[in-house]
């Protein structure tokens, strides 16, 4: 009876897991079952080993324990999501592929685990925990990767000397690290609430795929332009600069217009080497664009060198 106590302690924490929250009911039948399984595997000495009983006895003991912790963990992989609580039946940590969200403080903490999974699973396991949080999780240029890019909603709850936002874990660690995560932290206060919080999270960018924030300053520190002067330079010079890099571009007009100016595509072959560019942005790994104009434009601030 002690060997079964054990493992009941083994599978309790499944057991928390309701019959209509995500994963199913792990402590119910299909649980059992194995847990009977499990039990009828247990060696019996017989009247020819008199010698081995007290032996035999403690290898089933800690067979029966290791198969048990397998179930526990086999369960897990089986069940997919899962949504544990307090004992009032609280939620206060939900996990699947994609994230793993828990309760901390005055805060709920999502924890990315697979940046490039299907945006839904990010949002729904916000959902489960009542939190009206709606995340994307976006290819973006390399200095906003790990940082919220954009975010909105209706935050109408009390949420001051709160934190909320992004970052990494441990701080500044590389996201190539399998040690290293993206965080996003969330005030506890809206559960519950009508407020929605909505952010766009940066991730890298795969190979061939496009940033989404491509009115990023591809001459950012950090950027594949870093430290380069271009604007109010002719598109000859930057060019120049752009193949030194290794980095190839396209190209956008400035079409200036009254109260501000819009970006339209131009082909390669409508650009002359004297036309001036305005601003360079990034575009996606080895590609840069030069926002154009076919000259010097007085209402266009371009920066100073």
């Amino acid at each position: 009876m002690k060997d079964i106590d054990e493992i009941n302690e083994l599978l309790r924490p499944l057991a928390r897991i309701g019959t209509d929250e995500p994963g199913g009911r792990a402590g119910g039948t299909r649980a059992q079952a194995l847990f009977t399984d499990i039990i009828a595997q247990e060696r019996q000495p017989t009247p020819s080993e008199p010698s081995r009983r007290l032996r035999d006895r403690h290898w089933a003991r800690r067979t029966l324990l290791g198969l048990a912790a397998s179930v526990v963990l086999a369960l897990g992989v089986v069940l997919g999501p899962s949504l544990l609580g307090h004992g009032g039946g609280t939620a206060i940590s939900y996990a699947n592929s994609a994230v793993e969200i828990r309760e901390e403080a005055d805060t709920y903490v999502a924890r990315i685990k697979d940046p490039y999974a299907d945006q839904r699973r990010f949002s729904e396991a916000f959902r489960a925990l009542g939190l009206n949080v709606e995340l994307n999780v976006i290819p973006v240029s390399p200095t906003a990767v790990g940082k919220i890019v954009r975010m909105g909603g209706t935050m109408r709850s009390a949420i001051e000397n709160v934190p909320f936002g992004a970052n990494r874990e441990p701080a500044d660690c590389d996201l190539t690290d399998s040690g290293c995560f993206m965080v996003v932290t969330v005030p506890a206060a809206i559960k519950g609430t009508s407020d929605v919080m909505q952010f766009e999270l940066g991730r890298p960018a795969k190979p061939g795929e496009s940033y989404t924030n491509e009115w990023q300053s591809a001459t950012r520190a950090g950027e594949q332009l870093a430290g380069a002067k271009v604007s109010g330079r002719t598109v000859g010079d930057v060019l120049a600069e752009v193949r030194k890099r290794g980095l190839t571009a396209d190209f956008n007009l400035v079409a200036v217009h009254e109260g501000g100016y819009e970006l339209k595509p131009l082909a390669a072959d409508q650009v002359g080497a004297k036309w001036i560019v305005y601003k360079v942005a990034s575009v996606r790994v080895g590609v840069v664009r030069l926002q154009v104009t076919p000259e010097r434009n007085p209402a266009l601030e371009y920066e100073q060198d």
